[in-house]
C-alpha cells in the first residue's frame, strides 16, 4: 500500500499535461521492459509500436508500453525506477521524442570528453547520456531546460553520488532523423523492419571490421591482433567460409569506400565494427591518399591546404593571415593555395573528398544491411537532435537493427569490444552493453535484438545475485566472454576473495579478452596484486594489454616499475601505442631513475642495437619531450604570483597528466584560504583524476581533513572536493 501511495502522490504532483498511459503486458513474465513513446509518435505509430511489443514479449519480457507528452527526465526516471523495484525491469527504450538528459561535472566518466564547460558553450561542453535512466544510484542537480532545444535538459553530477557507472537495466533510443509525417514513417518502417528480422533466428557468424585512417596511430602491430580476439569472441565467423570474418585497413586500397559500401550490402553479414574517426554526420574512413608518384603527394597537399582555407573562412577568421602562417611553417609559396575559393576547384577536391568518408546520405543510399554496427568513433551517436551517423544506419532500407555508438568524443586508446562475445551466445545487445558502458555510450535501436542461441549453450541467469554461481561458470570452460561476464558480476557482487581471482585468472587465462578484463577490474583494489599484474601484463603477448601496461604503470607511479618500462619499450620499441605510452607516463616517476635504466639497459644489456648511443640519444630525446609539462603543470600550481588565466591552462593539463609526485603540493594550494578560489576548485577536480595514484590513499584523507578543518568553504569547493574523494575510493577496495 505504502507504494502504491507513493506512487499516487508524485502523479498528482506532475503537470497537467505530463499524464502518462500505462499498457500492461499482455503476459505474465518474470522479467520486464518498458517502450516508452511521447504522445504524437505513439498517435502515428500505435499499430508498429504494438507488433514490436509482441516480439519482445514472445522473447520472454513482460513489456510495458507507457506514453505521453514527457514533461522531464525525472518523469521518465520515476517509472523507470518503479517499474525496476516492482516488476524486475531489465531494459527500456525510448521511441521518438524522449527527454534528452545533457550532463556536466561527470566528465571522468567519458573515455575523453574534457571540453571546458566553463568557457563552452553549454550545448557544446554538456554530455548527451542516458546513464541518467539506467544508473539509478546516480545523483543529479537539475540546472535547467535549453531554450532553443526544448528536449535538452542539462544536470550537474553531485559530489555526493557514486563516482562510477554501474547500469541497473539497459537503454536504447529509437529516434526519427526526419521531422513531422516523414520522421514517423521513419519509425514505422523501421519497427516492421525489427519484427520481420526477430522472426528469423540468425547465429551471429559473419563478421567485417574496418580500422580507419588514425586509428591506433596506424600501427600495424596493434591492428594484427583484432583476428586473434575475434576468434575468442565470435569463434563461429573465424571457423566458416572466408567470407564469414573479414578484416580491412585504410591502407589496403587507395580509397576503400567503395569496398566498405560492398561489404555493407551484403545480406549475410551480422556484425560491422569500424574503428575510425568521425562526427555527428561523418564516418572517416581515409585520410590523405598514399601515392605512387611525386607529383601526386603535391597534389594531394595541395588539396588539403585548400580545404583547410575554406574551414578558416567559414570560422570567420582571416584567410590571408593563415596563407602567411603556412609559408613561413612549411617553406612553400602562393601556388600552393591557388585555387582555394574557384567553384570548378571547390567541386574537383569535394568530389575528390567524398572519396574518404561515409556522409549521411551515403548511409541512405547505402541502405546497410549488418544488424548490428558498432562505430567506435566520435559523436557518430550523437542524438540530442537532428541528422546523425547511426540513426541513419537504422533508419536505412537495408537490415540494420541497432548500432552502438558515442554521443561525444572517444578515446581511440581504449577497448571497444570488452564483452562482445556475449552477442555470440545470443545474448541481448543491451545485456551486453549494460557492463560497459560510459557515459557517452549508446545502443540506437532495438536493445532487446539478439542473435540466436548456439546449440549445446546453457542459458545463463544474468539475474543472479549468487557469487557461487559466478564462480561456478568460471570453473566450467565456458566461452571467454561468458567467462568475463562472470568476473565482472563477482566484481559487482563485492565477492571478497576477487582481488586474489583476479590476479590467478589472468596468470592461468590462455585468452587475451578474459586477461584484459583482469586488468581493468584489478585496478579498482588497493594491494599488490595490481602491481603485480602489470609488471606480467607489461610482457603479455597482446599488444593492447601491453600497452595499457604501460600507460597504467605510469599512472601509479610507483619507481620500482621503472625496470618493466624499460623492458616492455625495448622489446617492442617499433610498436607506436607503446612507445607513445612510455614518453606519455615518464614523468609520473621519478623521470631521472627511468633515464638510469634505460640507458644501462640500452648501453650494456641489449645485443640487438646496432648503433646504441645513437638509440639512447632518441630515447632520452623522447623522454624529455614532456619535461615542460611537468615543469609547468608545478610551477603553476605552488607560484601564485602567476595570473590565474596562466595557471588555469596548466591545471586544466593535470587531468591528462595526473603527476603523483604533484599531489602533497596540490593538497596544500586547495587547503590555502589566501588563494584563488577558481584555482582551488580546479586543483580539486584535477586531484580526481589521480585514481591510479600509489599515493591515492594519503590524497583522499588531505581532501578529507580539509572538509574537516575548513567549516566555511564556498559550495563549489566542497562539492568537488567530495566528488574526488568519492572517485578515488573507487579505486581502493
Amino acid at each position: 500500500m505504502k507504494k502504491i501511495s507513493l506512487l499516487c502522490f508524485v502523479l498528482l504532483c506532475l503537470p497537467l499535461g505530463a499524464q502518462q498511459n500505462i499498457i500492461s503486458p499482455s503476459q505474465s513474465i518474470r522479467n520486464s521492459f518498458a517502450i516508452f513513446v511521447d504522445q504524437a509518435t505513439y498517435d502515428a505509430c500505435k499499430e508498429e509500436i504494438h507488433a514490436y511489443r509482441d516480439v519482445i514479449e514472445k522473447d520472454g519480457l513482460a513489456t510495458y508500453i507507457l506514453y505521453a507528452d514527457w514533461e522531464s527526465p525525472e518523469h521518465v526516471r520515476f517509472f523507470l525506477k518503479k517499474y525496476y523495484d516492482e516488476q524486475g525491469l531489465e531494459g527500456a527504450v525510448f521511441v521518438g521524442n524522449i527527454p534528452v538528459p545533457m550532463i556536466r561535472g561527470a566528465q571522468h566518466f567519458t573515455s575523453a570528453f574534457k571540453m571546458d564547460q566553463d568557457v563552452c558553450d553549454y550545448y557544446d561542453s554538456s554530455v548527451p547520456s542516458d546513464r541518467f535512466y539506467d544508473d539509478f544510484d546516480l545523483k543529479f542537480r537539475f540546472l535547467h531546460q535549453d531554450s532553443t532545444h526544448h528536449q535538452l535538459y542539462y544536470y550537474w553530477l553531485a559530489g555526493d553520488s557514486p563516482q562510477r557507472i554501474s547500469c541497473d537495466i539497459y537503454t536504447g533510443r529509437i529516434r526519427s532523423t526526419a521531422k513531422g509525417e516523414a520522421g514517423f514513417a521513419q519509425i514505422r518502417n523501421y519497427l516492421r523492419k525489427v519484427v520481420k528480422e526477430r522472426s528469423v533466428e540468425n547465429p551471429l557468424d559473419v563478421v567485417v571490421q574496418y580500422t580507419g585512417d588514425g586509428s591506433f596511430s596506424n600501427s600495424l602491430i596493434a591492428w594484427k591482433d583484432q583476428s586473434y580476439v575475434m576468434g575468442e569472441q565470435v569463434p563461429a565467423a573465424l571457423q566458416g567460409h572466408a567470407d564469414n570474418a573479414k578484416f580491412y585497413l585504410f591502407a589496403m586500397y587507395p580509397y576503400m569506400k567503395e569496398i566498405l559500401i560492398e561489404e555493407m550490402k551484403r545480406d549475410d553479414v551480422d556484425l560491422m565494427l569500424f574503428h575510425e574517426h568521425g562526427v555527428t554526420e561523418r564516418q572517416y574512413l581515409t585520410g590523405a591518399i598514399p601515392n605512387e608518384y611525386e607529383e601526386d603527394y603535391y597534389k594531394s597537399g595541395k588539396r588539403l591546404l585548400r580545404r583547410q582555407l575554406r574551414n578558416i573562412e567559414k570560422r570567420g577568421n582571416s584567410v590571408q593571415d593563415a596563407m602567411e602562417r603556412y609559408i613561413k611553417e612549411h617553406g612553400i609559396d602562393s601556388t600552393w593555395f591557388e585555387g582555394w575559393n574557384d567553384p570548378a576547384v571547390i567541386a574537383e577536391d569535394s568530389i575528390e573528398y567524398a572519396k574518404t568518408g561515409f556522409e549521411l546520405e551515403d548511409i541512405r543510399a547505402i541502405g546497410p544491411n549488418p544488424r548490428v554496427v558498432i562505430l567506435d568513433a566520435c559523436y557518430n551517436g550523437d542524438f540530442r537532435n537532428g541528422d546523425f551517423i547511426a540513426g541513419e544506419y537504422i533508419f536505412g532500407e537495408g537490415k540494420t537493427i541497432a548500432c552502438f555508438g558515442n554521443s561525444v568524443n572517444v578515446l581511440q586508446d581504449k577497448s571497444s569490444t570488452d564483452l562482445m562475445g556475449m552477442l555470440a551466445y545470443g545474448m541481448r545487445i543491451g545485456e551486453w552493453t549494460k557492463n560497459i558502458n560510459i557515459l557517452e555510450s549508446h545502443i540506437i535501436g532495438d536493445p532487446t535484438f539478439r542473435f540466436a542461441r548456439p546449440k549445446g549453450m546453457p542459458r545463463i541467469k544474468t539475474h543472479s545475485k549468487d557469487p557461487d554461481y559466478w564462480l561456478a561458470v568460471m570453473e566450467h570452460n565456458l566461452p571467454v566472454d561468458i567467462q568475463g561476464l562472470a568476473l565482472y558480476k563477482l566484481f559487482e557482487l563485492k565477492y571478497e576473495k576477487m582481488s586474489d581471482l583476479l590476479l590467478e585468472t589472468y596468470k592461468s587465462s590462455p585468452y587475451y579478452m578474459l586477461r584484459l578484463q583482469c586488468l581493468h577490474l584489478l585496478a579498482h583494489y588497493n594491494d599488490d596484486n595490481y602491481i603485480e599484474l602489470l609488471k606480467l601484463a607489461s610482457d603479455d603477448p597482446y599488444e593492447f594489454i601491453r600497452r595499457k601496461a604501460m600507460y597504467y604503470m605510469g599512472r601509479v607511479g610507483r619507481n620500482d616499475l621503472a625496470p618493466y618500462m624499460v623492458n616492455a619499450y625495448l622489446e617492442d620499441y617499433l610498436a607506436k601505442r607503446i612507445a607513445f605510452n612510455m614518453s606519455f607516463s615518464a614523468h609520473h616517476l621519478n623521470v631521472e631513475l627511468l633515464k638510469h635504466f634505460f640507458k644501462d639497459a640500452v648501453m650494456n644489456d641489449n645485443e640487438f642495437i646496432f648503433d646504441k648511443e645513437e638509440f639512447w640519444e632518441n630515447v632520452e630525446n623522447t623522454i624529455n619531450s614532456d619535461e615542460r609539462t611537468l615543469t609547468e603543470c608545478w610551477r603553476c600550481v605552488i607560484d601564485t604570483s602567476q595570473k590565474p588565466s596562466t595557471r588555469d591552462f596548466y591545471l586544466v593539463v593535470l587531468r591528462n597528466n595526473p603527476f603523483p609526485h604533484m599531489a602533497y603540493d596540490i593538497l596544500n594550494v586547495i587547503g590555502n584560504p589566501e588563494d584563488d578560489l577558481e584555482i582551488r576548485i580546479a586543483l580539486a577536480e584535477a586531484l580526481g583524476w589521480f585514481v591510479r595514484a600509489y599515493n591515492r590513499v594519503e590524497i583522499i584523507n588531505g581532501c578529507q581533513a580539509i572538509l574537516d578543518n575548513q567549516k566555511d568553504l564556498d559550495p563549489r569547493l566542497s562539492d568537488e572536493l567530495m566528488k574526488t574523494i568519492n572517485r578515488l575510493k573507487e579505486y581502493t577496495r
